[in-house]
């Protein structure tokens, strides 16, 4: 299975998610990379109070094994996050 690499960007900087990923195929990795977004404005202090133009500006880029970006996923295409649970 060929190994992905991920990365928050903001069109200044990038910066390396911690962990790499062996996956099936680029559907699996925009899965990924869906969840990494959500999660990131879930964890990340103030995010919603963001203006959504800010917001707009961020974005996972999915890497191939031989170094070449394969996927851009806007946070605003991966969807709402998660709920909070109690």
């Amino acid at each position: 299975m060929p190994r992905y690499d991920f990365f928050v960007w903001n069109k200044r900087s990038r910066v390396k998610y911690p962990r790499s990923y062996q996956l099936p195929d680029i559907d699996a990795a925009r899965e990924v990379a869906a969840r990494i977004a959500r999660v990131f404005g879930e964890v990340v202090p103030l995010w919603s109070e963001l203006p959504g133009e800010r917001q707009d500006n961020f974005a996972v880029e999915v890497v191939d094994e031989s170094g070449q970006t394969v996927l851009t996923l806007p946070f605003k295409e991966a969807g709402e996050p998660e709920p909070k649970r109690d």
